[in-house]
């Protein structure tokens, strides 16, 4: 699977907005105009988000840095799907889900969200406790779909092939669709 960026900031004022050559960090906090990329508007449950009132976002992470960038994420998202609908998110530190009563009712709040989120360094495998979380998460049968959404550091400090292949055949087992996206490098 393709990892890519599900949302680009298109710089104002440029000729060709997806050149980001040039382009400050303040550039791009001030650009206002959100494209959508291919890949989030190609999954099956898209639609029905841009429909819905209400998106329920559940998720792990390793620490602060994953945290805040799962934070962001739900915050481009929310500004991809407007107003009408509200986000609602429940994030877990992974080390909480240590804790067998913990885990049992964070993988509930999976069970129960549309989007789950799993926000990780480069490592060559899951902790222990992110994997008993994915097993209880897939237990229950739905009857709406979910989406699994994978976060990774930038390709240049290392590679997630291994949990993203991972990640990838527990959404399949579970039948759910799966997106994967690392950040990109910073502009200079």
């Amino acid at each position: 699977m393709r990892t890519t960026p599900l949302f680009l900031v298109v710089p104002g004022g440029r000729s060709n907005p997806l050149d980001p050559d040039g382009a400050t960090t303040n550039d791009l906090a001030r650009n206002t105009v959100l494209v959508m990329d291919t890949t989030l508007a190609s999954l099956r449950v898209w639609p029905l988000w841009q429909k819905a009132r209400h998106l329920a976002v559940s998720g792990v992470h390793e620490d602060s840095a994953t945290g805040a960038r799962a934070e962001e994420f739900c915050q481009t998202l929310a500004r991809g799907l407007g107003n009408k609908c509200a986000i609602s998110r429940e994030l877990w530190l992974a080390t909480e889900l240590q804790a067998a009563s913990l885990r049992a009712i964070a993988a509930a709040e999976a069970a129960a969200a549309d989007l789950v989120i799993v926000s990780v360094h480069h490592a060559e495998t899951l902790p222990d406790e992110v994997k008993r979380w994915l097993d209880l998460w897939l237990k229950p049968k739905r009857r709406r779909p979910a989406v699994l959404l994978a976060l990774f550091d930038p390709l240049y400090l290392g590679s997630s092939a291994a949990i993203q292949s991972y990640l990838q055949n527990a959404a399949q087992r579970g039948h759910r669709e799966f997106l994967a996206r690392t950040e990109e490098k910073p502009f200079d």
